[in-house]
């Protein structure tokens, strides 16, 4: 009875024990047995693989701000190689099967070409063929009112923060996609630029859009059109939204108050014209004022001047899809990014 009594405390004794044993093994931190634990603790580690993760989506955002490509310039004289670099191109990319069918087509005064590979986009080009002649001018004018609007959006965003009224940070952290995204749904709100941008500026550009419709031989309505159309859809829920908030002032004078400008600029010009580029008697005053009443048309056919010269050899206008592609890092974070849709401009030299 005696031994009896003395085995339930060493048994009660053994249970405790192997419960605290049990609790210790449930306890024990995989951090310990992890190498790195012996320079910095998890939660520093922890930190630093969020800061890396972090910065890695920072760089993919701006990575996105502008296109990747890469250009593959093949020599067609050595058909066997080109016909297998497009069959891979054929397998491994988005682009289009009849692009890639020219890809190995021979010229003997350009052996070369060459062929851009963006990523995972689709291209669709835009072509004129089939447009009237004040079509095609209007769309070619339209091609670089894109490339003046893209200089227009560089050279704000390098002027100070004070004129611009862009907060560069943000813009940068959140990414250009989201920025327009998150613009365009608050949006149109007042905005709180000077009065020089607002009232004299935005209706300067919106008579050039006018005039330049003008002079490509559409009529007052229609041209009032293209400038509802280029101030609203190019610039304020375009170019600029990637920037800031559409504008409620900018929606309605940019294209009311610019059209009424812009045909009393047509209007003058043609009076000069129809006076023998005379202005008071002179040619010289009368060559200054026309180009005073029509800024845009030379900016634009300086553009299509470069456009046209011996270096480049061919230009084309696409828009472009990008599906959603998936970011992952470790393996707690994971994000999917949001399809893109642009439109690019495609140089060959």
């Amino acid at each position: 009875m005696f031994k009896s009594l003395l085995l339930i405390p060493a048994l009660v004794l053994s249970i405790s024990t192997a419960s605290a044993n049990s609790d210790n093994e449930v306890q024990l931190d995989d951090w310990m047995f992890n190498p790195l634990s012996k320079f910095v603790t998890e939660d520093q580690w922890k930190k630093i693989t969020d800061d890396m993760y972090e910065e890695k989506i920072k760089k993919e955002k701006q990575a996105r701000m502008f296109g990747e490509g890469k250009i593959i310039t093949v020599d067609t004289r050595d058909q066997k190689e080109c016909k297998s670099l497009q069959e891979t191109l054929k397998r491994t990319t988005a682009a289009s099967n009849s692009e890639l069918e020219k890809l190995c087509q021979q010229d003997e005064k350009k052996p070369y070409t060459s062929f851009v590979v963006v990523g995972d986009q689709n291209r669709t080009y835009l072509s004129l063929n089939g447009l009237s002649d004040r079509q095609r001018k209007l769309a070619e004018q339209t091609r670089n009112f894109t490339a003046l609007g893209a200089a227009a959006i560089g050279l704000l965003w390098v002027m100070p923060e004070s004129v611009s009224k862009w907060d560069k940070d943000e813009i940068t952290s959140t990414g250009l996609g989201n920025k327009w995204k998150e613009n365009v749904q608050e949006g149109p709100v007042v905005d709180k630029d000077d009065w020089m941008i607002n009232y004299i500026g935005h209706p300067i550009s919106g008579a050039a859009y006018y005039t330049v419709a003008r002079h490509a031989g559409f009529n007052k309505m229609e041209s009032f059109g293209y400038s509802v159309m280029m101030s609203t859809f190019f610039w304020e829920y375009g170019f600029e939204a990637f920037a800031e908030t559409p504008s409620i002032q900018d929606l309605l004078i940019t294209p009311i108050i610019g059209s009424l400008m812009g045909e009393a600029m047509f209007s003058m010009e043609q009076k000069i014209k129809d006076n023998g580029g005379k202005l008071f008697g002179s040619e010289k005053v009368g060559g200054f004022a026309m180009a005073l009443m029509n800024p845009a048309g030379a900016m634009l056919d300086g553009i299509n001047g470069f456009f046209e010269t011996e270096v480049i050899k061919s230009s084309r206008t696409y828009l472009y899809t990008q599906g959603p592609s998936q970011n992952r890092f470790g393996s707690d974070n994971f994000e999917i990014q949001d399809s893109v849709i642009g439109i690019g401009i495609e140089l060959k030299f």
